[in-house]
């Protein structure tokens, strides 16, 4: 839960840094209606309260190669924030892994993979996933089509 609140300006600059984080300080001051040292002093502040974390560019994964998405259901095999932070820290260490989050249920952790190809894939489950011993199990599941990717979070419950 938040505690920070934004105006209709804060929320204007999120909303167009979240479609083009490359605009400029001044197309960004006319889109809020304000001057140039203004929308400058607003940015700044949402970055030094870490609303705003920094800034990206996005990549096409099959345009580099990157050909396989897949999730990783891992469950521990045993619980307790000992094994939990081995497995964080193991993880932080393997490129690969591009996203990871803890659940509820029946799986413990979540994880988006990026890979080149199936023997690849294969590689990284015998290579870098099996071999971490903290790990009871996981299954995973390999991406068909992406349907939906969204990267823009939706700012309308701040209004």
């Amino acid at each position: 839960m938040h505690n920070l609140e934004f105006d209709a300006v804060d929320l204007k600059i999120l909303d167009h840094l979240q479609k083009n984080a490359r605009a400029s300080n001044n197309d960004l001051a006319n889109i809020a209606l304000l001057s140039a040292s203004q929308c400058h002093r607003r940015v700044k502040r949402l970055e030094k309260i870490g609303v705003i974390k920094g800034y990206s560019a996005e990549i096409d994964p099959l345009q580099v190669g990157l050909e396989i998405n897949a999730f990783v259901h891992v469950t521990l095999g045993t619980h307790g924030e000992n094994p939990a932070k081995s497995f964080i820290a193991a993880i932080e260490q393997i490129q690969e892994i591009q996203e990871c989050y803890s659940l509820t249920g029946d799986t413990d952790y979540l994880l988006r993979v990026a890979m080149p190809s199936l023997p690849a894939f294969s590689d990284f489950l015998m290579h870098k996933l099996m071999p971490l011993p903290m790990i009871g199990s996981f299954k995973s599941n390999i991406v068909l089509e992406e349907v939906r990717k969204r990267h823009r979070l939706p700012l309308g419950h701040l209004a």
